[in-house]
């Protein structure tokens, strides 16, 4: 377990106070385990609820070095009725690590104003915000003008690069430059959130449409989370079939990390010359 911040609480102490709040009258699980006086949740209690034994609980609770799973901290997180701040403390404290991803999807995120104005500045840049399951939740008007299919009900980067005919057409060298680096992509994310259906379905959609898509997933084991400084030859109508190659930049913002906030340049601008 990390040292106390300067200034901070250890993450034992946060602990033991995260438990002292709690009512344990409150908690059905406790009242069918049986009675026993007072309203402050017991060491012993969390650790019922948690599926763990007593010693294992007070070892995280005393910062004991122990190699504690993710799978166990959330059963913590959710036992202390901890908010989505006070479980990435634990995680950070505990382990250094993010919380994993939900197992949830939430239907419409919303995108934080601010995150959308800084989208639309980034004009004449095509430049859009995805989330955990590569669902576009927005768009500055570049991005639809260059990919008209973000205009569309509820439009998907995989779905569209992966399975239609006219990312295949656009995306020059579409084996190589595309399936090949999104695939590996999806599979870091499949294996991140097993339980996010969503992710799930898109894999299979993918493989069900796409020969090309389902050969490469069955030989190709790379792994892929975010290819900053991914190069793509473009063939786009709007650019009156005039190839141009470009960059992703993907960004994650600090407020929102299941979110990916990503801006496309054309190669060659806004790049600093490398000495030598």
């Amino acid at each position: 377990m990390s040292a106390t911040p300067a200034g901070g609480q250890s993450v034992s102490r946060l602990l033991r106070a995260w438990r002292a709040r709690v009512d344990r009258r409150r908690i059905p699980e406790l009242r069918v385990w049986g009675h026993r006086a007072g309203s402050r949740m017991s060491q012993a209690d969390v650790a019922r609820l948690t599926g763990v034994s007593e010693g294992w609980y007070r070892a995280l609770e005393t910062g004991a070095p122990r190699e504690f799973s993710d799978a166990f901290l959330l059963r913590v997180a959710e036992a202390l009725r901890l908010s989505e701040t006070e479980t990435l403390t634990l995680f950070l404290g505990v382990s250094g690590r993010r919380p994993p991803m939900s197992g949830v999807h939430r239907a419409g995120t919303a995108v934080d104003p601010a995150t959308v104005t800084l989208l639309e500045h980034q004009a004449p840049h095509p430049a859009y915000v995805s989330d955990a399951a590569w669902n576009i939740v927005a768009a500055n008007a570049p991005m639809t003008e260059w990919f008209p299919f973000t205009l569309g009900p509820r439009p998907n980067l995989m779905r569209w690069a992966l399975t239609s005919a006219e990312a295949r057409e656009q995306i020059l060298g579409w084996e190589d430059t595309c399936a090949r680096i999104y695939l590996p992509m999806l599979r870091v994310a499949s294996h991140r959130a097993p339980r996010n259906a969503e992710i799930q379905a898109l894999i299979a959609d993918i493989l069900a449409a796409n020969g090309t898509c389902r050969r490469i997933w069955a030989e190709q084991h790379a792994v892929v989370e975010h290819p900053g400084g991914h190069r793509l030859r473009l063939r786009l109508p709007c650019h009156d079939g005039v190839d141009v190659q470009v960059t992703s930049h993907v960004l994650v913002p600090a407020e929102q990390p299941d979110l990916r906030f990503v801006v496309v340049t054309r190669v060659g601008e806004g790049e600093v010359p490398r000495a030598g």
